[in-house]
């Protein structure tokens, strides 16, 4: 029976919402595809937002010229952007006649002669795109470097992209039928793929905006009362700031065809904003993602294992994991209630730190809103803190 104690959707949203030319097959095509893109990229500035001047593009687009190096189309971020410089409503500007929507913004443009603003340019063809307009402050990782810098951090053999289904309306020429090759070792659910199942892109994704990258290991397991649980990682960037850097580590229980993780829990979440001079936010990266990865491949599964057979042994009461926790008391009743109702997810240890730690986990996933379920989640992982601390200290 699949753990449902908490299923991690981040990765089946990415599945199920990417269009077709935002997916790769393998992580070489990806950096492949980064990398070529970086290539036609240039990173110019600072200017004055007061220098700049917009001027109607062809089919109904916008261009944005400078003093120095002419003019190129924005999309539909980069306008974003400027408009947001200005303070400017970018959702109205869009339902103007272009040559109305750039008067509007040249209007505004010389009132901010003391903004400054760096241009990334993508060099076309016959006419070049504005990918990004931020401040002097942003400092940039590219895409095709996070994918570097994640392989060399990946050192232990095991970690792929895991199989998944044929997304929403996949072309029939991007599917292919599992092999053994595909399959995952350890997977025996029945929602995972299977061989002679048919398979497409996913895992993989990148647009002109951000990237997204799904890896799991389960070459090594972690036995728990619930059964064995494996390791899981997830990665975001966006070199044209829509978005921090992140990197989320997790254990779970099984990873369906469409990227749902089942009996999941997040063990590790940092994130770096694209802040400071020059390739700081790349270094500041590059430093968490080396820790998080090392963390999830060389730490000895002693200390987590141990930490939850202890847990799934140690006795609390309701008073107890409410002063740990300082959740409502509703929160707390409704989670011994589901302790009791769900055994499976605790090996059947009711009344312990274990079957308390799952049943928050289950009270958290029937909440309406993200940030209450992130809060009920954090204080079920402060129950095992002060267990796994114990176990540390003997380890060492």
């Amino acid at each position: 029976m699949i753990d449902t104690k908490k299923n991690v959707v981040t990765a089946f949203d990415q599945w199920r919402s990417r269009p077709a030319e935002e997916r790769f097959i393998d992580i070489d095509q990806m950096q492949a595809a980064m990398t070529k893109r970086r290539e036609r990229c240039e990173d110019v500035g600072p200017y004055s937002v007061a220098s700049m001047k917009v001027e109607p593009g062809p089919e109904n687009s916008l261009a944005l010229v400078d003093g120095d190096n002419g003019g190129a189309l924005l999309n539909n971020f980069s306008l974003n952007q400027l408009a947001a410089s200005v303070k400017a409503p970018a959702g109205y500007l869009r339902t103007l006649p272009n040559h109305l929507a750039a008067d509007c913004l040249n209007e505004g443009l010389p009132e901010f002669g003391e903004t400054e603003r760096h241009l990334l340019y993508e060099h076309g063809d016959k006419v070049g795109t504005i990918r990004a307009i931020t401040s002097p402050q942003y400092s940039r990782y590219w895409d095709n470097e996070v994918i570097a810098d994640l392989a060399n951090s990946l050192q232990a053999d095991g970690w792929r992209v895991p199989p998944c289904r044929p997304f929403p309306g996949c072309p029939e020429n991007m599917t292919w039928t599992a092999t053994e090759n595909d399959i995952l070792p350890g997977d025996s659910q029945k929602l995972s793929i299977r061989q002679g199942d048919l398979c497409g892109p996913g895992g993989l994704y990148s647009s002109d905006r951000d990237s997204f990258i799904f890896f799991v290991n389960q070459d090594r397991t972690i036995e728990t009362p619930s059964g064995p649980m494996f390791r899981a990682l997830i990665c975001k960037n966006s070199e044209v700031g829509q978005a921090a850097f992140g990197i989320s580590c997790f254990l779970y229980s099984a990873v369906c065809g469409n990227h749902i993780m089942w009996g999941a829990a997040e063990v590790a979440d940092v994130k770096i904003r694209h802040r400071g001079e020059a390739d700081l936010a790349a270094i500041r990266a590059k430093a968490a993602m080396a820790g998080a990865v090392a963390a999830a491949e060389t730490a000895s599964t002693y200390v987590e294992e141990t930490t939850i057979s202890l847990a799934a042994e140690t006795l609390t009461d309701s008073n107890a994991v409410q002063q740990a926790t300082k959740l409502p008391k509703d929160t707390i009743l409704a989670a011994e209630t589901l302790a009791k109702e769900f055994p499976q997810d605790h090996g059947d240890r009711i009344g312990t730190t274990w079957a308390w730690v799952q049943g928050l986990t289950r009270a958290s996933q029937q909440r309406g809103y993200t940030a209450d379920r992130a809060s009920i989640d954090a204080a079920a992982a402060n129950l095992l803190k002060p267990i796994a601390k114990q176990v540390h200290n003997v380890a060492a």
